[in-house]
């Protein structure tokens, strides 16, 4: 999708600004560090406790990257005649959108917290601790509640001093950028 090459390749040109030493990623939401992407180092398991919120009406990979934590867990929907729907793959768009609002507070009630449906800090923190070791090629696999098999890569990018995540998007690999 358009929007999704248009994040990837202006985190691209944020990166080569920031490691010539002028220009700084930033986006809708902040980081650790002011990075603009979902980011980590050392063990995976505290990554995310640090993030930005995601909200509705936000836009990006770190959506999708959210958006598949929403999969792999087995959140669900709720539409306006009070149905319940699976969060499915077919809803990974890096929209934050009501669908996925839903989909938050519906994981958030499944993991004790405020049902915000925002993703904040404190639910990133907790999505963290289902994130296995860094493997070969840098893959990090999230080990969730559902059968999806999630994945997600953990890698060096220039200009960021610690490693980005990357999220599966339109059949590539893409920087989980803000």
């Amino acid at each position: 999708m358009r929007k999704h090459i248009r994040t990837a390749v202006a985190a691209t040109v944020l990166a080569a600004g920031a490691a010539l030493g002028g220009i700084t990623a930033a986006g809708t939401a902040l980081a650790s560090d002011d990075t603009g992407y979902i980011d980590g180092t050392g063990g995976t398991t505290d990554d995310w406790r640090d993030e930005g919120a995601l909200k509705q009406g936000d836009e990006g990979n770190a959506v999708a990257l959210w958006q598949t934590v929403l999969v792999a867990d087995g959140a669900k929907w709720t539409d306006k005649k009070n149905t319940k729907h699976d969060f499915t793959e077919n809803d990974i768009d890096g929209d934050f959108d009501s669908k996925t609002k839903s989909a938050t507070k519906d994981w958030q009630a499944q993991n004790g917290l405020s049902q915000t449906g925002k993703a904040d800090p404190k639910s990133f923190s907790v999505a963290d601790n289902n994130l296995g070791k860094v493997g070969r090629k840098g893959y990090v696999t999230y080990d969730g509640d559902s059968d999806y098999n999630a994945r997600f890569k953990r890698l060096p990018l220039a200009g960021v001093a610690q490693q980005v995540y990357y999220v599966y998007v339109d059949g590539a690999w893409v920087e989980a950028s803000y």
